[in-house]
C-alpha cells in the first residue's frame, strides 16, 4: 500500500557566505483557500563589509519533481533588481556547480541537493536588501481521516551564517484559524489568528512548521467511531428478518418458490450487508468533503473476506429457520 504522506515542497532559508552579516529575515507566508498552495515572499537585509566582493546564496526550495515553471516561479531580487537564478545541477554535463557546506552539528561535509537554486552577485559594501518569491505546496499527511496540510521552512541553514540579527514571520491565511497550529508559540497577538507576526531574536526552531487539519462534522465523526462489525450486524439481522418474513409467507401458502426465496435470501443478505459496511466508508469521504483523505487501505477486502465467513453462519441460520417453518405449516419434501 502506498504511503499515507504526499510530500510537498521543501523550503529553507538561504545558505550565506560568512563574509556577509545577516542583519534580519522576515517570512512573509499567505496562504491560500483550502491550504493548499502558498506564496512565500523572504526579505534578507544584510551587510557586506567588503566592496565588490562576490556574495552566493544558495537556496534548498524544490519540489520532488520539479518542473520547469517551479524555476521560472522562482525569482531573487537585489536592492529591487532581479538576479538570474542559477541551477545546482547540470543536465547537459551531470555535474553540479555547489560544493558541499560543513555541517558543526555533525562534523560532516553535505552536499546541497541538485535541485537547489542559487545566485552569485557583486555586492558594494554597506548594507541591501535581497527577497525571494516563490510558491509552495503543501506535504499532505493522510493517515487520518482528514488531510492534514504541512508546511514546512528550515531554519537551521540560519547557523551557517556569520551573525543572525532577528526573525519576523508574518503569516496569513484563507481559512479558520481555529484549526492551525504551529511550533513557533505564541504570536505577538497573542492568539492564532488569520493574520499572525512572530518575532525572534534568536533561531526558535530548526523547522518552522505550519499545519492545518479540519476535524469530521458530528455525523461525520459519529459514523467514524461506529464499529463496523456493529453496522454488519444490524444489517444482517434487518435483512434477515425482512428475508425469514418472505421465507415464512411463501411457506404459508405453500409456494413453490420458498426454496427459491431461501437460497437466493443466503446469498444475497450476507453480501448487502457487508457492503454497507464497506459504503459506510465512502459516505464519511462523502460527509467530509475535500478535506477526507480517502486513504483506507484494500477495503474491497472487507468483502472478498467477510462473504465466506459470514456466508456459513447465515446459511445454517437459514436453513434451521427453514425447517422450523415446514414442520409449522406442514409443508413436505418434494
Amino acid at each position: 500500500m502506498a504511503s499515507p504522506i504526499d510530500d510537498g515542497t521543501f523550503a529553507s532559508t538561504a545558505y550565506s557566505s560568512t563574509d556577509i552579516d545577516i542583519l534580519s529575515e522576515t517570512i512573509d507566508i499567505n496562504i491560500s483557500k483550502g491550504f493548499h498552495k502558498a506564496d512565500y515572499d523572504i526579505a534578507y537585509e544584510i551587510y557586506s563589509d567588503k566592496a565588490e566582493e562576490r556574495i552566493p546564496l544558495i537556496f534548498e526550495v524544490f519540489e520532488e519533481y520539479m518542473s520547469d515553471d517551479s524555476y521560472e516561479s522562482f525569482v531573487i531580487k537585489v536592492d529591487g533588481q532581479t538576479v538570474p537564478v542559477l541551477k545546482n545541477y547540470d543536465y547537459e554535463s551531470g555535474s553540479t556547480a555547489l560544493p558541499s557546506y560543513y555541517d558543526a552539528e555533525t562534523d560532516t561535509a553535505i552536499p546541497f541537493n541538485s535541485n537547489a537554486k542559487y545566485f552569485e552577485i557583486d555586492l558594494s559594501k554597506g548594507n541591501h536588501v535581497i527577497t525571494v518569491d516563490y510558491s509552495a505546496y503543501p506535504t499532505i499527511d493522510r493517515s487520518n481521516w482528514t488531510n492534514q496540510y504541512i508546511y514546512s521552512y528550515s531554519l537551521k541553514p540560519a547557523k551557517t551564517w556569520k551573525s543572525f540579527g532577528d526573525l519576523t514571520v508574518n503569516l496569513k491565511i484563507a481559512d479558520e484559524s481555529q484549526y492551525l497550529k504551529t511550533n513557533l508559540g505564541k504570536p505577538l497577538s497573542g492568539a492564532i489568528q488569520v493574520d499572525s507576526k512572530w518575532f525572534f531574536d534568536h533561531i526558535p526552531k530548526d523547522v518552522l512548521e505550519i499545519s492545518y487539519q479540519q476535524p469530521p462534522s458530528s455525523l461525520a465523526q459519529w459514523l467514524i467511531d461506529l464499529d463496523g462489525r456493529v453496522v454488519f450486524l444490524v444489517s444482517i439481522m434487518l435483512f434477515g428478518f425482512i428475508h425469514y418474513r418472505s421465507l415464512r409467507w411463501s411457506h404459508e401458502r405453500r409456494s413453490k418458490k420458498a426454496k427459491t426465496i431461501l437460497w437466493l435470501g443466503v446469498l444475497i443478505v450476507p453480501f448487502i450487508a457487508l457492503m454497507i459496511v464497506f459504503y459506510k466508508i465512502y459516505l464519511i469521504d462523502w460527509l467530509l468533503g475535500e478535506n477526507a483523505s480517502r486513504y483506507h487501505g484494500y477495503i474491497f477486502l472487507i468483502v472478498v473476506f467477510g462473504y465466506p465467513l459470514a456466508l456459513p453462519f447465515y446459511l445454517i441460520i437459514m436453513k434451521l429457520c427453514d425447517s422450523y417453518l415446514k414442520r409449522i405449516f406442514y409443508y413436505p419434501h418434494k
